[in-house]
């Protein structure tokens, strides 16, 4: 039942029997695994109150009313519109929220990216390739597909570590292709061959049908930011619906006590530190992806690379605008009065809001189709 879900109206169970009947149209859907996770009270709480303050109905979809939702939609009793994914496992066959995604994208409803887009460029093989062939700034990679033989893999390894930069070698990262939220990444500090070859193979084992990226360290600069802090030259830029919200960002166990991950980068510092390419380098992870909802993680790289965006800092410092992160559908809606470690209250409140009136264009949209 659509129930406490529902926010225009809330729905008694007297209501919920008429919806039943009444074909009703869900304007926008939200699917989480379930109804009280932590993490997404306050984005949730937002976007509730958008829904309310422009009359969409909302419904909140998860494990207990999934097959309930789906069957509502199949029978006809509820029209879908605008759907919001936060936990699809794109490389896993029968999971349940990609299922809903394409089950709603089958249905005239509007998944906010389209379910085919984000399983092909969430894989980081693919983005890896797509990247590379737009002439982006990358990490020197070597894939490792299933089915690779040992002395294949051998070989690999040895020729990635031939090239590697003597002068200033780093840590080498093993990164599953379709991993996500730091799960599926290893830190290695080996550089032997057979070591590294072992290493692979066994992380391979654990899921026969992925990819492995092997990837060099990439060392970045360091800035001062407006404030004062010392931050690595390293950006979350999180793209919605046309818009980018970008901060100097790092991981929350390298922040003092009281200082945020996130840090929104402001135009003053655009504008000091030449760093437009940077949001260019975003926008071109649009173009080429199609997805209007990613956040990726940008960075200056000390290593000579070669990308087509490239920050001038000073007369004698010219640095390439690299991606660790390619492309991340789940993006983080936790708030920082939550947690020091998530985006600010105002970004999620921020992006609660056009998701809001992104369901209300599409909901005129689908009006007017009706009525032509």
């Amino acid at each position: 039942m659509i129930g406490a879900e529902s926010v225009n109206p809330i729905l008694s169970m007297g209501d919920a029997l008429v919806a039943s009947v009444s074909p009703m149209k869900i304007d926008l859907s939200m699917s989480l695994p379930s109804e009280g996770m932590e993490a997404f009270q306050v984005f949730l709480k937002n976007l509730k109150e958008q829904c309310q303050s422009l009359g969409l109905q909302f419904l909140l979809i998860h494990h207990q009313n999934l097959q309930h939702s789906m069957d509502m939609f199949r029978r006809g009793k509820w029209f879908p519109g605008l759907h919001l994914d936060f936990f699809s496992h794109w490389d896993n066959p029968g999971d349940p929220f990609a299922e809903l995604s394409h089950f709603i994208q089958d249905h005239q409803g509007v998944p906010i990216n389209p379910p085919g887009r984000a399983k092909l460029f969430t894989d980081k093989v693919n983005g890896h390739a797509e990247l590379a062939r737009h002439g982006l700034g990358l990490p020197r990679t070597s894939i490792f597909r299933p089915g690779v033989t040992h002395t294949q893999l051998i070989d690999s390894i040895k020729r990635f570590l031939s090239e590697e930069r003597k002068s200033n070698p780093g840590s080498l990262f093993l990164k599953k292709a379709n991993g996500f939220g730091n799960r599926g990444v290893s830190n290695l500090k080996t550089r032997d061959s057979e070591e590294l070859a072992r290493i692979i193979s066994n992380c391979m084992q654990i899921d026969r049908n992925d990819c492995y990226l092997l990837q060099e360290e990439i060392r970045c600069e360091f800035l001062v930011t407006q404030a004062g802090l010392l931050r690595p030259a390293y950006w979350r830029i999180i793209h919605c619906l046309g818009e980018q919200f970008a901060f100097w960002w790092k991981p929350h166990e390298y922040c003092s006590s009281t200082e945020p991950s996130y840090i929104p980068l402001e135009k003053s510092e655009i504008l000091k530190f030449g760093l437009m390419p940077v949001l260019e380098y975003a926008r071109d992870l649009k173009s080429i992806s199609g997805m209007d909802w990613f956040s990726t993680e940008l960075c200056l790289a000390r290593p000579e690379i070669h990308s087509k965006h490239r920050v001038q800092l000073t007369s004698n410092l010219n640095l390439p605008v690299v991606s660790i992160d390619y492309f991340n559908d789940q993006c983080d809606v936790n708030a920082q009065s939550k947690w020091i470690g998530a985006p600010p209250d105002e970004t999620v409140a921020l992006i609660a809001r056009r998701f809001a009136l992104q369901a209300l264009r599409l909901k005129s949209h689908q009006t007017e189709i009706k009525a032509a």
